[in-house]
């Protein structure tokens, strides 16, 4: 197989109003397929801060516009939502897109949901659990009878629509927690795990124990890496940056999520063997290069929009991504076949 390489946004509420910020998120799906890229996800969130609550709708628009770049959440917050509804929304973006939707499904960082849908947050880890197990059976059984704690039960139900793909795939987002690391390998499921801080090696670590897992339990490992990601006309352009990743991230509201970086914990982020995707096309290259031998990641996943960084920066970023940056990555890495 080849590596994957796509973009995915997050839908940070930018300086623009809300339509042209969501025409924005549109047509960078379009133009991550325009430039060659494998893969477009849209984030979920549930605050002020982000535009975007659902990412089906917002992967259906792309879809319409596209022809061959896979489109996934990034990710649906699986425990406080219907896994039915989740069914049929990305079965339906499966029918738009001629069957190029994909599920990526996490336990979410965020408290606000779980009090947005009634969720108990005690209860966090055993309701993904139940859910995840229940979407599962519905991408394979079209009729079922199911029951369980959290939902009520189903009795010869029949979901529809079915999508294109005969298995809608499910992917798992993991944050680094080990857990998520093993309940990904142990069902078979394709793994893509944030590389937002810490080192390569404790990243390759958890790759080891996913694919371990996986091998022990007679599955397929499949892993992806998301990253944050600028790719700059020169370095100091790149460097320039810091004001608005510093914006992204840190925590708009008190007792809300997010950090503070520093100027310094940005620039040694971007230093070589680090986790911060920012730099010129070669030096993006050459840490994509290392990162995959570090981890022999199948998939890519780069964020590409982030706070409010101007449009005509992030198409040449986009550009650079698809034009340059892949097709290097791709000629400099071999990925085996398990």
């Amino acid at each position: 197989m080849t590596i994957e390489i796509g973009v995915a946004t997050l839908t940070d509420r930018q300086a623009v109003p809300a339509p042209d910020r969501m025409r924005q998120i549109v047509e960078l799906g379009v133009q991550a397929e325009e430039v060659g890229l494998d893969v477009f996800g849209v984030g979920e969130h549930h605050t002020a801060d982000f535009l975007v609550s659902s990412p089906a709708p917002v992967l259906a628009a792309v879809a319409a516009r596209t022809s061959a770049i896979r489109l996934t959440s990034s990710v649906t917050v699986l425990s406080v939502h219907d896994p039915v509804r989740v069914f049929q929304d990305f079965a339906t973006v499966d029918l738009i897109s001629g069957g190029r939707a994909e599920i990526t499904v996490g336990r979410s960082a965020y408290p606000e949901p779980f009090a947005l849908f009634g969720v108990d947050l005690r209860e966090y880890d055993a309701v993904f659990a139940e859910k995840l197990g229940l979407l599962l059976r519905l991408r394979d059984e079209p009729v079922l009878s199911w029951r369980g704690d959290h939902r009520p039960a189903l009795h010869d139900a029949e979901v529809v629509p079915r999508g294109v793909q005969p298995a809608l795939p499910v992917w798992i987002g993991a944050g680094g927690s080990p857990s998520s690391v093993v309940r990904a390998g142990e069902l078979g499921l394709p793994l893509i795990i944030g590389y937002l801080g810490g080192t390569v090696e404790r990243l390759a670590g958890l790759v080891r124990l996913y694919r371990e897992t996986a091998r022990r339990a007679g599955q397929r490992p499949v892993v992806g890496v998301a990253a944050h990601y600028f790719g700059a006309a020169t370095p100091e352009e790149a460097a320039a940056t810091y004001p608005q990743y510093h914006d992204f991230l840190r925590p708009k509201r008190p007792g809300g999520g997010g950090f503070v970086v520093s100027r310094a914990e940005f620039d040694a982020g971007v230093l070589p063997g680090r986790p911060l995707m920012i730099g010129t096309a070669e030096h993006v290259t050459q840490k994509l290069i290392h990162l995959h031998q570090a981890t022999g990641y199948d998939r890519v996943q780069l964020l590409a929009d982030w706070g409010g960084l101007p449009p005509s920066l992030v198409e040449a970023s986009v550009h650079r991504l698809g034009t340059e940056i892949a097709p290097a990555v791709r000629a400099g890495t071999v990925v085996p076949r398990d």
